[in-house]
């Protein structure tokens, strides 16, 4: 587990590769709590019958699917009182990261002017190293600094 936060600019800086940006389209969603007017949750499950039979997804909602909408709710005059959003790595990438990644998140919290960000994992086969929390963590760290975003 990764725990790091963002400050100033940089959540602005954040919001935008967030919700305007392409650079966590890779992503899945797993959930999303936003607090404006009233509170919206989306579960990230996909309803198959929303689409033609060729185009659903498979498994959770593609955040680039979720993203108008989210940016829907949350643009405007005034921030949202919470946001929480809950990213995964789709699960044909994760051998990519590391061959024992079962799931691996990124749970993302803006609450009072700070967004604060926590990294988890769930392994295949459970063993006593962390090497598949340790991969996924650089990977988190390594999309930061590209993104030109400094973690404390």
């Amino acid at each position: 587990m990764y725990v790091f936060s963002l400050e100033g600019e940089d959540i602005k800086k954040f919001m935008n590769c967030l919700l305007r940006e392409e650079s966590f389209d890779i992503f899945r969603v797993h959930s999303c709590e936003i607090v404006t007017y009233c509170t919206f949750k989306i579960d990230g499950a996909v309803n198959k019958d929303y689409f033609a039979p060729d185009e659903a997804p498979e498994g959770s909602c593609p955040w680039a699917l979720a993203k108008p909408a989210v940016f829907g709710l949350i643009k405007g005059k005034r921030l949202p009182k919470v946001f929480k959003l809950v990213l995964a790595v789709p699960r044909d990438k994760l051998p990519l990261l590391h061959d024992n990644l079962k799931e691996a998140f990124l749970n993302i919290n803006y609450e009072n002017g700070k967004i604060t960000f926590v990294t988890g994992t769930l392994q295949n086969e459970f063993k006593l190293d962390k090497q598949q929390d340790a991969a996924f963590e650089g990977y988190i760290k390594k999309l930061f600094k590209k993104l030109g975003l400094t973690a404390i």
